[in-house]
């Protein structure tokens, strides 16, 4: 990465360039120091507390190495959809089914995986910004590169990640709200949570888009982003999601959770969608005819 120094930073100190406009983590910065080209002005090796002169040219090396890659990552050739990739960053609408990381039951099946044997030809790794439960769809953001992984983390925690999801539900609602309610981790289970006074803080706010007797289509926004929380937060005002099995109960007519992660707008990034999956779009036409979301 190259970047040239405008008249604002001339005289001014690197480091607070490099936090300030450009949004590096200390530990971002700590790992560029140790490499040979991690940063360069002009070519040459700098210490970050030069001060810098218009027209100096920074390099900054972010690029993964061998060294980095994580060993026991398998490279498997799993059908992906993408919505958006470039040098800096790959969009993947996941399909349900598929975790997002590796886990002790899940070695070959993740969208990591898949990532792994798609960037097969150079030194890949894994970095996920956002991520979705095994069987919600939708997309999820991965970061190619340590810069935009920093970047787009640093994003995330300032509320510069506005999520949308579709999310069918049991029951009537007919009116747009909210539901501001704490969570915590249900005692003696690593999985399940539940709505409890001494939790995290949480507000999800939703919006119906179709509605009958027995379902409901809901747009729901999470403005927090703690575990399960639309699927919490649905059971607790009495609208579980359809199909849900930890929180609901099986359905006959969809084989997950209801829930589709279907926007994702990043400020100053860009925005993204993923059109809703075969297994929800049937559901909704049991009930409504002829529909249109988008």
């Amino acid at each position: 990465m190259k970047i040239i120094i405008d008249e604002k930073w001339n005289g001014k100190i690197l480091k607070d360039y490099m936090t300030k406009e450009l949004s590096l983590s200390s530990r971002m910065i700590k790992s560029l120091k140790k490499l040979d080209t991690g940063i360069l002005i002009n070519g040459r090796r700098v210490f970050v507390n030069i001060r810098l002169k218009k027209g100096d040219i920074l390099e900054l090396d972010y690029t993964d190495h061998e060294d980095d890659v994580n060993e026991y990552l398998i490279k498997t050739d799993i059908p992906i959809n993408i919505v958006y990739e470039d040098e800096n960053i790959t969009i993947v609408n996941k399909s349900a089914n598929m975790p997002t990381h590796q886990s002790i039951n899940h070695h070959t099946d993740t969208l990591a995986n898949a990532l792994a044997y798609r960037y097969r030809n150079r030194p890949y790794v894994f970095r996920a910004i956002n991520r979705l439960d095994k069987n919600t769809s939708g997309i999820v953001v991965t970061a190619n590169n340590r810069f935009f992984a920093d970047f787009l983390c640093a994003k995330l925690k300032n509320g510069d990640f506005i999520k949308e999801y579709i999310a069918i539900v049991e029951g009537k609602i007919e009116c747009p709200g909210q539901v501001c309610a704490p969570i915590k981790r249900c005692e003696n289970t690593i999985m399940l949570r539940e709505v409890c006074e001494n939790g995290e803080y949480a507000l999800t706010e939703y919006t119906p888009i179709m509605y009958c007797d027995e379902i409901t289509v809901l747009k729901v926004r999470p403005i927090t982003g703690r575990t399960h929380q639309i699927r919490v937060h649905m059971k607790y005002i009495g609208h579980p999601i359809v199909g849900d099995d930890l929180y609901n109960t099986e359905s006959p007519f969809i084989s997950r959770q209801a829930l589709h992660a279907y926007k994702l707008s990043i400020n100053g990034v860009g925005e993204y969608v993923a059109p809703i999956p075969n297994d929800m779009d049937k559901l909704i036409r049991r009930y409504f005819e002829g529909y249109e979301i988008f």
